[in-house]
């Protein structure tokens, strides 16, 4: 569902196979030109022998959408995942017991579209890039600029203090900019009890908590 999500969101917001792609960069009327691409002809050929792989272990389900997606483990320990959509390909590569992933988009043609880094929970971080169909950049966005005075590593701090497994499913970590342009970090994590949820909001300004709840669940 997580993977959905975040496809869904990178979607709407405008990864690798075999290896991270190799990409290079050219001056051209003073404009960055990407010419990193995806092999689409290996791409789909993986998409296909994963859906065999599923029809093998599953065969009393009836598989009714074309084949779209895949996912394996590379040489390097890395967990790849490949969807196929309407308008191009959407690859993600997340390392072993990383909590943070890379993200591609790319056109139809295999040309870059998109790229950019993602926190495995909710977010996007780091610099976010888009290109058209040439692979001229038309779009660079720093997701990290507005977390700057209370970053990444504070929040590291702040859950080594509290003492929240970030790699729990149960914890998520995310971030936004409300309506008035202020910055904050959402964080939940389950009590050691499994009784009740920890619900924490900080300002990303200064590192002010400025909500600090619990929310029962179910034992």
């Amino acid at each position: 569902m997580r993977k959905f999500i975040l496809l869904m969101m990178s979607i709407l917001f405008t990864a690798c196979v075999t290896s991270t792609p190799k990409k290079s960069i050219s001056r051209k009327s003073r404009q960055k030109v990407c010419l990193e691409r995806l092999d689409t002809a290996d791409a789909n050929k993986r998409i296909l022998e994963y859906r065999k792989m599923e029809e093998a272990e599953f065969p009393d389900e009836q598989f009714m959408d074309p084949a779209s997606y895949c996912e394996y483990t590379d040489s390097m320990g890395c967990t790849i995942s490949i969807t196929k959509t309407v308008n191009g390909y959407v690859t993600t590569k997340q390392k072993k017991n990383s909590l943070f992933g890379e993200y591609r988009y790319y056109f139809l043609n295999g040309n870059l579209k998109e790229s950019g880094e993602y926190y495995f929970q909710d977010f996007h971080c780091g610099i976010w890039r888009a290109y058209d169909e040439k692979g001229n950049l038309l779009k660079e966005t720093d997701m990290d600029k507005p977390y700057k005075k209370y970053s990444w590593q504070n929040i590291l701090a702040f859950a080594k203090e509290r003492n929240i497994n970030l790699y729990d499913d149960q914890t998520t970590v995310d971030r936004y900019v409300d309506e008035s342009n202020i910055p904050h970090w959402y964080i939940t994590w389950k009590d050691k009890t499994e009784v009740y949820f920890h619900l924490v909001t900080i300002d990303a300004r200064n590192g002010d908590v400025i909500e600090d709840d619990i929310a029962y669940g179910k034992k």
